[in-house]
């Protein structure tokens, strides 16, 4: 990948700094700044058992590291679901472009605290069923809004208005 950014937009991904920094931004929770060094060496601990010291990742990401060990490059696979060829030059924009929506897809599940199991059986369920759990999503976060904004604006619960 030479020309673009693994999205299409932004600075193009040339070297494993500009690869690695792009994937630690899109693993960051929704409203919160980027994952810190040790965020992520936490990460990948708890993901793949590996451990390594926030000065290796450090390197990493700002380029003095730009020939790590294999193990480390699938431990980083396995932590932001990529494979292992996403750090190699061979890595194309097509493939990129698709692996930009799978490692966003991937934060945001994890950011839901949702467990593979929870997801299964979601994935098991009837295309109504699921339409109907959509709904009540929808519903409870129209519901959560509007409790937040009444909040934040001081009205009181017993409030009629």
């Amino acid at each position: 990948m030479t020309d673009r950014s693994a999205d299409g937009r932004g600075a193009p991904l040339r070297t494993l700094a500009d690869k690695v920094n792009w994937l630690i931004g899109r693993a960051t929770p929704a409203g919160r700044g980027a994952l810190s060094n040790a965020e992520v060496v936490t990460l990948i601990e708890k993901v793949t058992g590996e451990t390594y010291s926030h000065t290796t990742i450090w390197k990493l990401r700002n380029g003095q590291a730009t020939n790590p060990q294999m193990r480390l490059i699938e431990a980083l696979s396995r932590t932001f679901g990529v494979p292992p060829a996403f750090f190699f030059d061979t890595y194309d924009d097509q493939q990129a472009g698709l692996l930009a929506e799978q490692v966003e897809l991937l934060a945001l599940v994890r950011g839901t605290g949702a467990t593979s199991s929870q997801l299964r059986a979601l994935l098991e369920l009837s295309p109504e069923a699921r339409q109907a759990i959509a709904d009540l999503v929808a519903h409870t976060t129209r519901t959560e809004a509007d409790r937040l904004s009444r909040s934040s604006s001081g009205e009181s619960r017993n409030d009629p208005s």
